[in-house]
C-alpha cells in the first residue's frame, strides 16, 4: 500500500497519523514517501517551492485542513493548485456530496457530515478534478480537488480536532492518496449468504445497498425472495456445502444458528473464501482461535457482524465517556428485557444458541469491553429459571465483570422484568450518565429471540449527563448509520482499508461469555476469561 509523509503542526493531527499508520499508509520519511500530506495553520516559511519541486518529481502533494488559507496569495502552490481561494466560511455542519470527478473517491462515504470550515474557491482551472463538493447557499463548491498536471491537491476540510479524529475523514484521506497515485479499487466481491431466512434478508438488503459487494448466491432454507426488489441475479442454492464451494463466491456470510457458526466458517475458510460470521461469533475461545488462525494462514478476511456497535445510543455514550465527561469510569451497567414469553425458536434453545449469555449478551458485553479497556480479572454470572419452562434458556441472567483497575460492569438480561430499567448507567469519578426509561412494557408479549429485542432497543431512551451538583445535560444522538459494517467490509476487501472492528475484539467478548457461562454453572464463582 502507498505511504504518506505527514507534515503538520496541528495537535489533532496525531490521531490522524495513528490511523494512517494503522492503515499501512505511514509514517515514513519525506524522502521515501509516495505522497506528502500537509496540514499546517501557519505560513510554510518559504518552503513552498521545495514542496512544489516534490510535486514536479511525481510525488503527489496533498494540502489539507487550514493549509490553503495559510498560504500567501502569491504562493507558487496556489497557482499550481489551479484555483483562486476566496473567503473562509464560519464553522458549520457540512453537507458533502460527490464531485463530477469523484467516482471511486466518494464510494461508501456514507453520511459523513463534519462540523468544520472550508475555503470558497472564486475560480478553478478547467484541468482541476473536483472530487468532493459541499452544498452551500444553493450552489455546489469544491472542497477536495486533484490536479494531475501539477501533482497537487487540496482538501480544505480538516481544521478541527473532531474532524481529524473522525474515521470517515481518515478513509477520505486514504482514498485521496489512492486517487492521486492512480490506485484503483479491486472488482466487487461476490457474496454467498448462508443463514436462516430472517438473518439472510437483513444481510441481503445491506449487500445490495453497498458498492463493492454483489450478491451471488443465497442458501436460507426458504423459497421466498431474499430481499425486496428481486434477487438481482442471486442464485438460490439448497445445499450449504454447494454454496461454500461455489467458485463464483468470494465471500461467505455465515448467519446460521449459533452452534453451527464455527463449522461453516471454517469450511468456507478452507475453501479459500473471505468470511463474515454473525454475532456472537462462536461458542468457545478455542473455536475463535482456530478460525482466526485459519484466516491468517490463508491471508483471508475474517470479520464478525456486530451491528449494535453502531447503535446511536451507544455511540453517544461512547463519545461522552471517551471525551472525559464522567472522569474515570467506576461502574457501567446495561439492561435489556421485558416481561415477555419466549416464542420458542432456536434462539431460546440452549443447545443451539449457547444460552442467553451468548444469544443476547454479545452486544452488551461488546459495549462494555469497548468502553472499559483494562484486562478483565474475573467474571461472575447467575441465571434463574422460574417461569418460562417451555424453553431451555434462562428467564433472568446477570453477568458481573471485574477489571484490573477496579472498575466493574454489569449486564442484566431478563424476560421477567415487568418494570423497565435504564438501558445504560455509567458512574464516573466526576459525573454519571443514565438513560431515561421512556416506556414500560404493557405486560406479557411475544418475543422471538434477540431479533425482537433489537426492535425493543430501536428507540432507546435519551441519555442524560448528570454532574455532582445535579445539573443535567441531554446527550445528542448521532444520526443513524445504516449498513456501516458492510461499507467497512467493502472498504477492506476492495480498497485494503483496515476494518475498525477487529475479529480479535469479538474473541475477547467470546472469552467473557465463556467464563460467564461456566460461572453460572457453578453458583456464580468468579472465573477469569481465557
Amino acid at each position: 500500500m502507498p505511504r504518506i509523509h505527514l507534515v503538520s503542526n496541528l495537535p489533532g493531527a496525531s490521531v490522524l497519523g495513528d490511523h494512517l499508520r494503522g492503515a499501512g499508509l505511514g509514517p515514513t520519511s519525506a524522502r521515501s514517501a509516495d505522497a506528502l500530506l500537509v496540514l499546517i495553520d501557519r505560513p510554510l516559511d518559504g518552503v513552498e517551492q521545495d514542496v512544489l519541486d516534490r510535486a514536479r518529481q511525481s510525488v503527489p502533494v496533498l494540502l489539507a485542513g487550514p493549509t490553503l488559507r495559510s498560504l500567501p496569495p502569491d504562493s507558487p502552490l496556489v497557482e499550481a493548485l489551479g484555483l483562486l481561494p476566496g473567503r473562509v466560511t464560519p464553522v458549520h455542519e457540512l453537507r458533502l456530496i460527490p464531485g463530477p470527478d469523484g467516482g471511486e473517491f466518494t464510494a461508501r462515504i456514507g453520511a459523513f457530515r463534519p462540523v468544520d470550515q472550508w475555503v470558497v474557491s472564486d475560480k478553478i482551472a478547467d484541468d482541476v478534478q473536483q472530487l468532493l463538493m459541499v452544498r452551500h447557499e444553493l450552489a455546489d463548491h469544491p472542497v477536495c480537488t486533484w490536479r494531475p498536471s501539477t501533482g497537487l491537491g487540496m482538501f480544505t476540510v480538516g481544521s478541527s480536532d473532531r474532524t481529524l479524529a473522525d474515521p470517515a475523514y481518515h478513509r477520505l484521506i486514504g482514498r485521496w492518496l489512492r486517487h492521486a497515485l492512480g490506485v484503483l479499487d479491486a472488482p466487487p466481491v461476490r457474496v454467498g449468504l448462508l443463514g436462516t431466512a430472517d438473518s439472510a434478508a437483513i444481510h441481503h438488503l445491506a449487500v445490495e445497498a453497498t458498492e463493492g459487494l454483489e450478491m451471488a448466491a443465497v442458501c436460507d432454507g426458504g423459497s421466498r425472495p431474499p430481499a425486496r426488489g428481486g434477487d438481482r441475479g442471486a442464485r438460490r442454492i439448497a445445499n450449504p456445502a454447494e454454496l461454500v464451494g461455489d467458485t463464483d463466491v468470494g465471500l461467505v456470510i455465515v448467519a446460521t444458528p449459533t452452534h453451527t457458526h464455527a463449522e461453516w466458517a471454517m469450511r468456507a475458510l478452507e475453501a479459500g473464501k473471505h468470511v463474515v460470521v454473525e454475532e456472537p461469533f462462536c461458542l468457545s475461545t478455542q473455536e475463535a482461535d482456530d478460525l482466526i488462525s485459519a484466516a491468517a494462514e490463508r491471508g483471508l478476511v475474517l470479520a464478525v457482524h456486530a451491528d449494535q456497535h453502531d447503535d446511536p445510543g451507544y455511540r453517544a455514550l461512547r463519545a461522552a465517556v471517551r471525551s472525559g465527561a464522567v472522569g474515570d469510569v467506576l461502574w457501567l451497567e446495561t439492561f435489556q428485557g421485558a416481561f415477555a414469553r419466549p416464542a420458542g425458536t432456536w434462539h431460546d434453545d440452549t443447545r443451539v444458541s449457547g444460552g442467553v449469555i451468548y444469544d443476547r449478551g454479545f452486544a452488551h458485553l461488546d459495549w462494555v469491553l469497548d468502553l472499559l479497556t483494562e484486562p478483565v480479572e474475573w467474571v461472575s454470572a447467575t441465571t434463574h429459571k422460574r417461569v418460562w419452562h417451555h424453553v431451555s434458556n434462562a428467564d433472568h441472567t446477570r453477568v458481573l465483570l471485574h477489571f484490573a483497575d477496579g472498575a466493574e460492569a454489569q449486564v442484566t438480561i431478563s424476560d421477567l422484568a415487568a418494570v423497565a430499567l435504564p438501558r445504560f448507567h455509567v458512574v464516573g469519578s466526576t459525573a454519571s450518565i443514565i438513560s431515561e426509561v421512556t416506556a414500560e412494557p404493557a405486560g406479557p408479549s411475544a418475543r422471538s429471540g434477540r431479533h425482537s429485542e433489537r426492535a425493543l432497543d430501536a428507540f432507546p431512551g435519551p441519555l442524560n449527563l448528570v454532574t455532582g451538583d445535579g445539573s443535567r445535560t441531554r446527550l445528542a444522538f448521532p444520526p443513524p448509520a445504516p449498513s456501516v459494517f458492510h461499507s467497512e467490509l467493502a472498504d477492506r476487501l476492495v480498497s485494503g482499508w483496515p476494518m475498525p472492528y477487529l475479529v480479535e475484539t469479538a474473541r475477547r467478548v467470546v472469552a467473557v461469555m465463556e467464563a460467564a457461562t461456566r460461572s453460572a454453572a457453578v453458583g456464580a464463582a468468579p472465573i477469569p476469561p481465557a
